[in-house]
């Protein structure tokens, strides 16, 4: 089943749209590229019984932890109250019961307890005090919990050609991180870094840029972008094959809360 077909379940959506997503999976690429790092990460955590995806957006990372851990209590925190209604649908549907979708601040997360997991997908770098957001996770981890982040890069590369990442993004309060500041913001934090890797490498990259040109990150132009997509996936899945050491779009972190 392509990553996020649960999308097709969306109410509103005409049967066209609903073959679309069931066939191609969710049409965002770089969800798609995200998560095709993300996920494997799943396998290093050891069955969490609590997961928060903190800034949950479409819910689709939420529900590809609920699907990985079918034991734990997942919870997907955003603000958006209309899209956390359509997620919790969607949830009832594919017949997860044990997932949540809450709406409130991130930010408040240990209100809702302590976890075992949370996931941070590109949050920090909409935040103006990303040291607090980090001490926060910390907060509502418990002992031996691991936070796993995304974030962008500092700088967006090509073939070699560096340019800033995007600042022109709705929230974007800097434009990423390098990977030595991220390592070094998460140790502020009070956690221990386990492993950083770039992601988004060249071809990766610029699928995403083809799409965000096509787009402007607002979903316009549908009708070219559903044209484009599957070209676009299938051009970023033969780049997912080769990720640099050296040099990348984005950054993955996983770090624990040493007990």
């Amino acid at each position: 089943m392509p990553f996020g077909s649960e999308l097709a379940l969306t109410p509103g959506l005409s049967p066209a749209e609903r073959f679309y997503v069931k066939l191609f999976g969710a049409p965002i690429l770089g969800l798609r590229v995200r998560a095709r790092t993300i996920l494997p990460f799943l396998e290093q955590i050891p069955d969490p019984l609590r997961i928060a995806d903190a800034g949950c957006g479409r819910g689709m990372i939420t529900l590809a932890c609920a699907r990985r851990f079918p034991a734990a209590e997942v919870f997907g925190v955003d603000l958006d109250e209309d899209q956390n209604r359509v997620n919790s649908e969607i949830a009832k549907k594919v017949g997860f019961k044990k997932v949540q979708f809450v709406t409130m601040d991130a930010m408040k997360l240990p209100e809702l307890g302590r976890f075992n997991l949370i996931i941070s997908m590109d949050m920090l770098e909409h935040l103006d005090d990303d040291l607090g957001a980090v001490k926060m996770f910390c907060e509502a981890l418990g002992p031996d919990g691991h936070l796993l982040v995304h974030v962008p890069h500092l700088t967006r590369n090509i073939f070699g050609w560096q340019r800033k990442n995007w600042m022109d993004i709705d929230g974007h309060v800097r434009p990423g991180y390098t990977k030595d500041e991220l390592t070094r913001l998460l140790t502020r934090g009070g956690l221990h870094v386990k492993t950083c890797i770039y992601n988004y490498n060249t071809m990766e990259t610029l699928a995403n840029d083809i799409s965000k040109l096509i787009t402007g990150a607002r979903e316009r132009n549908k009708g070219l972008y559903a044209l484009v997509f599957p070209l676009l996936l299938f051009f970023s899945f033969l780049g997912s094959f080769y990720q640099s050491q050296k040099s990348g779009s984005g950054l993955v972190a996983l770090a624990v809360k040493e007990d």
